[in-house]
């Protein structure tokens, strides 16, 4: 017996337990102060990133393959023939415009020039081109689809920035155009009239990427010389001129984490990088660096097993990063460049950069809990700072020598026996035109109008900062609406307050966006008429309707709010007697029988009874079940009981007297 009982008693606490856990659960927890706990935000990941490396971020493999495809789908691109050029320039065109990209055709032979404006006040520009006309014969796979897939591919990147410089896009003509027999010199007359007209425009190119033949991979040949970038000769021309843009890119390229491309002095490349070359504009080409065996070329094909489309979509992401970088120069700012990670006990990340002035670096960070990090900091074969340890969260120390030009790689190496994460600050001055003077001081822009706002969620990226929400997601607080509107509206765009009630109105915060209303106004068109009333009773509460008669009762909007009737029916009751003459009469216009009486209120009016008065004939009977409701059955019992009263008095006086 006793078992049973325990056994008993062991199924009620585990019954009992499981009910209040349920309840724990199903319940919001509060804090120890009473307050409802805020569900931790996770930061999007692009809040650790440089704003260039987000670009590296947005590349997706169909930005490059869908117009890498429509290109091809045009055939033979020959200039001098009259299909496949203009079709394929048409289909760049009306790319270019899906973009928001100002694009039309330029100069004589017809060259493709889109534009993307910046919103600075001077006249600097980064340019991005490839030739889109082919030879005679052949659809022109790697010479030269993939350039401007490449092209187009920067372009869908770039556009989803607000830069301050204006970015070109350029798709050329008559590039595969010969002046002689001997096929051996280029017409170029459509990077020649492209860069006469930037010139024209009073434009300063500070940097030109040209994209030629980037899709040949011979597996046999050296992997670091899969893609050159050829730059002018160091021995004629400045390093910030032409060799400092190679070592950049190169420097994007390594975030890939394959080492698949090199810088190379060369000026005999006849292609359209020539044109800005010789115009003075800062210029590099980029092509492959594996051979072609003439005795087995390899198949021009969309599909071709000698082609490796990859690694162009990797260059397109690697210059569309370059740009954001090279933009961002100047405004009174030294480049800070940001490495935020999480390493693994012996684990180290690397980041790669190219310098354009000789310079000391300072190096500011903070370490997560008690770990310790290395840092290392190498420009070409030089160490300028050994491995350092770093460790607290407030670190600040300076390289031990200066930079010199060119590229400069920073490792951070974990050599605890924990899992550390840090966020280090690279800080340097730039000169990217070489001219002494840093960009820092050089270059200057105003502030962008409108304001900058990344997740277009009406918020600007300054305010979103100082307000703790993020600059990445249009609803931080995954509330369902956007911050823009929660802190216009006076709500919080850190807490879910979409079922609240701000204003009192009656109509939940969230209600209130989706139809447009203000959470914190419950009357938003000021017409005297609360919003959940116009809600309800299918009014406009954005547009002050207060004395517009909509169904022709008599009655205003606002006198109906105000007496309880319906602004859209006549007789919102159907009891008969329309809204008007319910007021006129002191009835309920949304209650058929105002007095609860049983009867109508009109057939009442009709019969003579009183609508408000469910008892007419105070007979203690209501009137809708009273066989005869204007006469006092009680006053009748009391008559009639009366007639034998009164004639047995009668008789008993004549019998007495």
């Amino acid at each position: 017996m006793q078992k049973k009982k325990a056994i008993a008693a062991l199924l009620i606490i585990g019954l009992i337990s499981t009910a209040i856990l349920g309840y724990m659960l199903r319940v919001p927890q509060e804090d120890s102060n009473g307050q409802e706990q805020i569900t931790t935000i996770e930061p999007h990941p692009y809040n650790s990133l440089n704003w260039w490396d987000v670009a590296w971020e947005l590349g997706e493999s169909k930005q490059f393959l869908t117009p890498f495809s429509e290109i091809l789908n045009e055939g033979n691109r020959y200039v001098e023939y009259d299909e496949g050029y203009p079709q394929a320039a048409d289909y760049v065109l009306n790319r270019m415009d899906s973009l928001g990209l100002d694009a039309s055709y330029c100069g004589d032979h017809d060259s493709v020039l889109a534009r993307q404006p910046g919103y600075g006040n001077d006249s600097r520009a980064i340019a991005f081109g490839a030739h889109l006309d082919t030879g005679p014969a052949g659809l022109g796979v790697d010479n030269n689809a993939g350039g401007c897939a490449v092209v187009s591919m920067i372009a869908s990147i770039l556009s989803q920035y607000r830069l301050p410089v204006d970015i070109y896009y350029c798709y050329f003509s008559y590039n595969m155009f010969f002046l002689d027999e001997q096929n051996k010199n280029r017409a170029m007359f459509g990077s020649k009239e492209i860069v006469d007209h930037l010139q024209s425009q009073g434009v300063d190119v500070i940097a030109y990427y040209n994209f030629d033949q980037l899709l040949f991979q011979d597996e046999l040949q050296d992997e670091d010389q899969r893609l050159l970038v050829e730059h002018e000769r160091l021995s004629l021309y400045s390093y910030q001129s032409t060799k400092y843009l190679a070592d950049i890119l190169i420097a994007f390229m390594k975030k890939s984490g394959e080492d698949i491309i090199s810088a190379v002095e060369e000026y005999l490349t006849d292609t359209d990088h020539q044109s800005f070359w010789e115009a003075g504009f800062p210029a590099v080409n980029i092509r492959s660096g594996h051979e072609v065996n003439p005795d087995d070329p390899p198949s021009d094909s969309k599909n071709s097993p000698d082609y490796n489309k990859t690694q162009a979509g990797l260059v397109a992401k690697a210059a569309a990063t370059t740009a954001v970088y090279l933009s961002h120069k100047g405004n009174g700012k030294m480049t800070d460049l940001k490495i935020e990670n999480s390493l693994a006990p012996g684990q180290q990340v690397s980041y790669h950069t190219a310098m354009t002035k000789s310079q000391k670096m300072d190096i500011l960070g903070g370490i997560s809990g008690n770990g310790t990090l290395a840092v290392e900091i190498r420009n070409a074969s030089d160490t300028i700072l050994p491995f350092t340890s770093i460790s607290g969260n407030e670190t600040s120390l300076q390289t031990d020598h200066v930079t010199g030009l060119g590229p400069v790689q920073i490792t951070v190496a974990n050599y605890d026996n924990n899992a550390t994460s840090f966020e280090i600050h690279l800080r340097y001055e730039s000169d990217t035109d070489g001219n002494g003077v840093v960009d820092s001081e050089q270059y200057s822009w105003p502030q962008p109008d409108p304001p900058l706002d990344w997740d277009k969620d009406g918020l600007s990226d300054k305010d979103e900062q100082e307000i703790g929400t993020d600059i990445f997601v249009q609803d931080t607080d995954g509330d369902s609406m956007n911050d823009g509107p929660e802190v216009q509206n006076g709500l919080d765009p850190l807490v879910d307050d979409s079922s609240e009630d701000l204003d009192g109105d009656g109509l939940t915060n969230i209600r209130e966006m989706i139809i447009g209303t203000a959470p914190n106004n419950n009357d938003t068109d000021g017409d005297r008429i609360p919003d959940a009333w116009e809600v309800n009773f299918r009014t406009d509460p954005l547009v002050n309707d207060s004395t517009a008669d909509v169904d022709n009762d008599n009655l205003t909007n606002y006198e109906e709010y105000q007496y309880g009737a319906d602004p859209l029916q006549m007789d919102g009751d159907l009891d008969g007697l329309s809204d008007w003459e319910e007021v006129q009469v002191g009835t309920n216009p949304l209650d058929d029988d105002s007095d609860g009486d049983g009867l109508k209120d009109e057939l009442e009016i009709l019969e003579g009874l009183d609508p408000l008065a469910p008892d007419y004939d105070s007979d203690l009977s209501p009137d809708g079940p009273d066989p005869n409701p204007r006469v006092n059955a009680i006053l009748i019992i009391i008559l009639l009981s009366c007639v034998p009263i009164l004639v047995g008095s009668i008789i008993f006086w004549r019998r007495i007297g």
